[in-house]
């Protein structure tokens, strides 16, 4: 199986639910751009499609795919380092260094290259901003080009509707905003649809769960 997912977790067996969802919610800008680089590379190193770094997890579980084709890798405890840090910055360098502890671990034991491939793709991806953006969907109409981006943050995802005019960006604007949980922005924001009066976002089951007018936008 290619391995399309990563995750960075405290243990499940010692922490609270609301310091884990805290932590993991944190993490996700970077655990995105990890999958679009792990995905890209098409990685086939078994029966498991996703990978599961946790601090302070069971050594003795190691290696061994669990669930729906998971893999568990335990790491370093060391999150009570989390108090101290008074940046977004800190924090992301933390969270960083956590995902390619157990990418190095993964390459002891797979005898791959991960980690020195990653933290230079990291660095430069995060250099001057924290956050990771995808296309959520684009349109031409007349002489616009529509662009809907969803952009996650250390602490929030926002909808962004952006016009461009050639490739001059003209207007910008928040369509939606909630925390940066993958699985709320998933479900409410699962496809957005343009055509040439309105924008629609439509959630998992298919509800529409917004709608912007074009000609307000443009």
């Amino acid at each position: 199986m290619n391995i399309t997912q990563v995750y960075l977790t405290p243990n499940y067996d010692d922490t609270e639910v609301q310091f884990r969802y805290g932590y993991q919610v944190k993490t996700n800008y970077i655990q995105l751009f990890l999958e679009e680089c792990l995905r890209k590379n098409k990685l086939d190193l078994g029966a498991f499609n996703r990978l599961v770094f946790s601090e302070g997890g069971d050594i003795s579980r190691d290696f061994n795919v669990v669930g729906n084709n998971a893999l568990p890798v335990a790491i370093e405890k060391t999150y009570s380092a989390l108090d101290s840090f008074k940046t977004d910055r800190e924090a992301h360098n933390y969270f960083v260094s956590k995902f390619l502890e157990g990418f190095n671990k993964l390459d002891t034991h797979f005898s791959t290259s991960l980690a020195s491939y990653l933290k230079p793709l990291i660095e430069e991806k995060f250099k001057n901003e924290l956050l990771y953006e995808k296309k959520m969907a684009s349109k031409r109409i007349d002489h616009f080009r529509i662009v809907v981006m969803g952009r996650y943050t250390t602490n929030s995802f926002k909808l962004i509707i952006n016009v461009f005019e050639g490739k001059k960006l003209v207007k910008s604007q928040i369509a939606y905003e909630s925390e940066p949980d993958m699985f709320i922005v998933k479900y409410d924001v699962y496809k957005v649809e343009i055509t040439d009066t309105e924008i629609s976002v439509i959630n998992k089951i298919r509800e529409q769960t917004l709608e912007l007018k074009v000609a307000e936008i443009i």
